[in-house]
């Protein structure tokens, strides 16, 4: 379970992982400088609104429309729309190299056109890393990549979690890098350990928030999602709302944004498409 890190965009820019990073962002954003964000995923998307609630003016380089890969389309505008009512400038392309000689902490970011995003401080958010790289003898690894079967062995005896690990998950083996993914993962490993094939298979239910651009948004189930939602609370995507989405192959997702209810209800109108009723100790 040795997780990942960030990926780099050069020496000079910040990335988000550990408390001290945080501490270390939150301080130079107290001088309101101007800032670059390079990554449009939720990370990217959550230190560019902090960014601006700080009183920065901020810059979004995005080789696609934010966070689309990671929602899908609908929720995706949702979000852009918030980010842009907020201030937010949000530049396309892809981020080639990072000039970081004007000043200490300051930055050029050159994108595949040939344009270029100046800013006195430079965070990027690009995806992370598995920490595979003191396992590359071990004779563990699939393409470089460590692969579980769906009970977390990697081989006899030897089991893996967490964002290191590539998981089986609805017909593909991929990394989840989500905290509640990296602790069910751990649970099944853990049993498969004592209990070999007794032990129960990892069944990836995947919960996922973020708070940006003024909005809160909680989901339980698969993401992206295709197409517009129905609607179980409110009529706005914009909030307050509960929307609902069915794959293909049945498998529900369920989003509130700016919509207070408990996780267990939450998983139970993914499973179902219903609007949970309301306790009536709170009617």
């Amino acid at each position: 379970a040795s997780g990942a890190r960030p990926r780099p965009l050069g020496s000079g820019a910040l990335t988000l992982r550990t408390l001290d990073d945080a501490l270390l962002l939150r301080e130079r954003l107290a001088s309101r400088p101007s800032v670059a964000v390079v990554g449009a995923g939720p990370l990217g998307m959550e230190i560019a609104s902090a960014a601006l609630q700080a009183g920065c003016a901020v810059t979004l380089v995005a080789d696609t429309a934010p966070m689309r890969p990671q929602f899908g389309s609908y929720l995706s505008e949702v979000f852009t729309t918030a980010a842009i009512a907020a201030g937010l400038k949000i530049v396309y392309g892809t981020a080639t190299a990072l000039d970081t000689t004007t000043a200490p902490g300051a930055g050029a970011v050159t994108l595949d056109d040939g344009a270029r995003v100046d800013a006195e401080l430079v965070v990027a958010a690009i995806g992370d890393l598995p920490n595979t790289e003191w396992l590359a003898e071990s004779g563990l690894l699939t393409d470089g990549r460590l692969e579980a079967d769906s009970r977390g062995r990697v081989a006899p005896g030897i089991v893996a979690a967490g964002d290191v690990a590539a998981v089986p998950v609805r017909g593909r083996v991929r990394r989840i890098p989500l905290w509640n993914s990296a602790i069910e993962q751990a649970r099944v490993a853990a049993v498969a350990l004592l209990r070999g094939d007794a032990a129960p298979e990892f069944d990836a239910d995947p919960y996922f928030w973020t708070e940006q651009f003024g909005l809160s948004l909680k989901a339980i189930g698969h993401l992206p999602v295709a197409g517009a939602p129905e609607f179980l609370v409110g009529d706005d995507p914009h909030g307050p709302a509960l929307m609902h989405w069915r794959h293909e192959d049945g498998a529900g997702v369920a989003v509130a944004v700016d919509h207070r209810i408990p996780i267990p209800r939450l998983r139970r109108a993914a499973a179902t498409g219903q609007a949970p009723a309301t306790p009536k100790s709170a009617a």
